[in-house]
């Protein structure tokens, strides 16, 4: 049965994304370098002179040489090999034909640490260890078909967030949990920690006048969907999803202790919710350093950049992306804390109807 719902999910994840080489107005051809014709600065600049063999289309065969330069080529790890495989942009003017390198393909590289997780998972876990696989596949799926399709066509992006979300929380609990009365608890202190991160989210997007478009990325999105997608909200759905991770974590290290302690000792009651309560304040010390630490890792390029002093300081520490940084790790971080409380609080009342049961 797991083994049929993880193909499932896969084959639907897959089916959703279509195409690979399909966008709007670009087409895009796979192709790989033949060999390195020239390589050298110019004016500062690194670059590298290619004879690039085209590995679809009805030109499929033909090799053409091109100039790889930019961002991308700035260090030895941009630079290009015989046999590295690449995406050509094709743009027509007539009977002319240009190419251009748009990107590395990267992905098929990751493929061994995929199999290294997999291998891990399941040698240390043993069944949780496959069930958690099965549960993040199930995850990934529910995000691909669901919310993002959503969002894209200019629905509530929160709402088709967090109705993803309680998909992803409940496939993960119980897939990988079990149905049972600690998976029920650990979902229910999720989900009400969720409404109260939503909550303080939203009152700080307001706040500190978040506009959602701080960067790049966003702007492309909002311009991409003729600003069908409210992007307020869609920092919003952001920050909701970031912190689902570390929050289905502490409830169900939370709901675990409680059952435990109410299994291994007659503890009851009030004795139970501050035994339980005491191992969870140590988690959190843990985990609100993990969420802050991987927060600021993501964004270190940025973090240097303001360290250089290109703006002043207070500029700089004021612009959206850096305070959304902060806020996202000061609401999730919230999160954690309350989630500690009301979880154990949820799993004790649970564990005492089992032990008067």
């Amino acid at each position: 049965m797991l083994r049929r719902f993880v193909l499932a999910a896969a084959v639907a994840a897959i089916a959703a994304c279509g195409d690979p080489n399909t966008g709007v107005g670009i087409e895009v051809i796979d192709a790989h370098v033949v060999r390195v014709i020239a390589a050298g600065d110019h004016e500062g600049a690194k670059y590298q002179r290619l004879a690039v063999q085209l590995d679809g289309s009805l030109y499929r065969g033909e090799v053409v040489e091109l100039e790889w330069d930019g961002r991308r080529a700035l260090n030895e790890n941009g630079f290009l090999s015989p046999g590295d495989r690449v995406l050509l942009t094709l743009t027509r003017s007539g009977s002319t034909r240009t190419y251009t390198i748009a990107e590395i393909v990267r992905l098929p590289s990751l493929w061994p640490f995929v199999l290294v997780l997999a291998v891990a998972l399941i040698a240390v876990g043993r069944w949780k260890g496959l069930a958690s696989l099965a549960g993040l596949g199930a995850s990934i799926a529910v995000f691909l078909l669901a919310v993002l399709p959503a969002v894209r066509s200019g629905n509530d992006p929160l709402l088709a967030t967090l109705v993803g979300s309680i998909g992803v929380l409940v496939v993960a609990v119980f897939v990988v949990h079990g149905f049972n009365r600690k998976s029920v608890a650990a979902l229910l202190g999720t989900l009400g920690t969720l409404v109260l991160v939503v909550g303080l989210a939203g009152a700080a997007i307001s706040a500190a006048r978040i506009t959602g478009l701080g960067t790049e990325d966003a702007i492309f999105v909002f311009v991409g969907t003729a600003g069908k997608v409210d992007m307020p909200r869609l920092v919003l759905a952001g920050v909701v999803v970031a912190s689902l991770g570390a929050l289905v974590d502490m409830a169900v290290g939370q709901a675990s202790t409680a059952f435990e302690l109410s299994a291994a000792s007659e503890l009851r009651g009030r004795g139970l919710y501050l035994s339980a309560l005491n191992v969870g304040r140590d988690h959190i010390g843990s985990l609100v350093n993990t969420l802050a630490l991987a927060y600021f890792g993501g964004a270190l390029p940025l973090i240097v950049l303001v360290s250089l002093g290109f703006q002043p300081l207070s500029v700089s520490i004021n612009s959206e992306e850096i305070t959304q940084s902060i806020m996202a790790v000061l609401i999730a971080s919230i999160g954690l804390v309350l989630c500690v409380p009301l979880t154990t609080a949820i799993a004790v009342a649970l564990a005492d109807r089992v032990k008067r049961a």
